[in-house]
């Protein structure tokens, strides 16, 4: 644990260990942290907020730096996989995600799954939330998910003494799925937990980031973001930010893959429909696969899932948005009016890679909705209690629990995605697909997607299909 002493002088060490001259902003938050951890009052809490390129990330990573050299106990959360992994990149240890490290859970004997906070086993630790303004009040997905996951992860770290917050953010991106703001980067939303929280904004763009197509537009998005109407316009002339049209797209994705490997680009688009339709031409044109599911896919989970990661005894959460590699296709079949493919797979839970034989519904990859419609899903649900026949209603239910074509994993490709699924990850390339729009809907809600999409880009993004006024000419 951080002592008084320590932390009184831990502004300055943190400076120091930038390694470059620091922002008005990074100066500012370099002192909130210090008061932070030297404060004694408990459920305290630092949101920093910080635009792309205004050097949160080197912040964050001096930061841990300096506590690791105290010994002070650091603890680095995420709210997906993808995004846990990029906060331990530049962090430079391990992260997990939120949803691992809070939630305990467990299934009873008629076989539901149960979750309840986990004992915090970690005092006086700083822990360090990336990717904040993912963090809604509801994980929206059905069951016990439907749970207020900001709130559970403040009971999670308060359940030990001494212990500190810093929720790190980003105020242009997408809000959670189904609200308006981002709750965990208001102070007023955290005072309902008993939290109180100071807040600094990182606003300078850093010296090194002027030269970057990607910030300096991004910075630009940033700044029309209250408009109305909002004017976008694109600044040209940076080697990392590439004008693209469906005539060079192919050239494109081919030389992308080359440099960059499977798992670094992303096509970005505004619906599902036209991330199916990328993900075929992608898994034909540049993988040569012929087949609806072939080994060495990508694809991304759509939907919670314990079923499966769970069966070793011990229940454990394949969560929305994170991603599976295809190993082996052991076969398809149908049954109940639907198709399933039985599958080995590699996942990565977020400590350890594992491999999985899991059931998937091979219907989800192509319909429109972001899952099955739950509709459907109870129909099946339906047509497996008959075929379950007699027994108690309990009894029933519990074989539907446990029958893994009820249980099938829904999964979409991972090729392209919508940026709501792809936000928290980032890729070295990455293809921001305009999609249908018209005038009318070019408003804060496009700017924040646009900006999401764009910022997913560390090396090189491509601008897909753009209307020709956003390059600024006229047709």
């Amino acid at each position: 644990m951080t002592t008084g002493t320590q932390a009184i002088a831990l502004g300055r060490r943190l400076l120091d260990a930038l390694g470059h001259l620091p922002t008005a902003g990074q100066e500012r938050a370099a002192w909130a942290l210090e008061r932070l951890l030297s404060t004694q009052k408990e459920r305290t809490a630092l949101i920093l907020k910080g635009y792309a390129g205004t050097g949160k990330t080197s912040l964050v990573g001096a930061l841990v730096k300096v506590l690791e050299a105290e010994r002070s106990p650091v603890v680095l959360l995420a709210p997906t996989g993808r995004a846990a992994r990029v906060l331990a990149s530049y962090a430079g240890r391990s992260a997990s995600t939120i949803h691992r490290r809070i939630y305990r859970s467990m299934g009873d004997e008629e076989g539901h799954f149960m979750s309840q906070v986990a004992p915090n086993r970690d005092p006086g630790a700083l822990f360090i939330v990336d990717e904040a303004s993912m963090i809604g009040r509801q994980g929206g997905d059905g069951g016990w998910w439907n749970r207020d996951l900001l709130q559970d992860l403040f009971e999670h770290i308060h359940a030990a003494p001494g212990t500190r917050v810093l929720l790190i953010g980003d105020p242009a991106q997408l809000p959670p799925v189904g609200s308006d703001h981002s709750p965990a980067l208001e102070p007023k939303e955290l005072a309902a937990f008993g939290v109180v929280a100071g807040v600094v904004e990182l606003t300078d763009v850093v010296r090194q980031a002027a030269s970057s197509g990607i910030l300096t537009n991004a910075t630009a998005l940033r700044a029309v973001l209250h408009e109305e109407p909002p004017r976008i316009l694109f600044r040209q002339g940076f080697l990392d930010l590439v004008r693209t049209d469906g005539h060079d797209l192919q050239d494109a994705l081919e030389t992308a893959y080359a440099q960059d490997g499977d798992e670094e680009v992303c096509i970005i688009c505004r619906s599902n429909k036209r991330a199916f339709a990328y993900s075929q031409q992608v898994r034909a044109r540049i993988h040569g696969f012929e087949e609806e599911l072939c080994s060495g896919d990508r694809l991304m989970v759509v939907k919670n899932d314990y079923f499966w990661a769970g069966r070793n005894g011990r229940a454990e959460l394949i969560a929305n948005g994170e991603q599976i590699r295809v190993s082996r296709v052991h076969g398809i079949e149908e049954r109940y009016g639907m198709r399933f493919a039985d599958l080995t797979v590699q996942w990565w839970n977020g400590m350890e890679d594992r491999e999985l034989e899991v059931k998937v519904f091979l219907d989800v990859l192509a319909i429109d909705p972001p899952a099955l419609p739950m509709a459907r899903l109870e129909q099946l649900r339906q047509a497996v209690m008959q075929v379950a026949g007699g027994g108690t209603r309990t009894a029933i239910r519990k074989q539907v629990r446990e029958d893994p074509y009820a249980q099938a994993l829904q999964v979409k490709y991972a090729y392209a995605v919508t940026a709501h699924k792809a936000q928290g990850g980032q890729w070295r390339t990455v293809f921001v697909d305009q999609g249908y729009i018209t005038e009318e809907m070019i408003d804060a809600g496009y700017v924040r997607w646009l900006y999401t999409a764009l910022t997913r880009a560390s090396h090189r993004v491509h601008l897909l299909n753009f209307h020709p006024r956003f390059w600024g000419e006229q047709e």
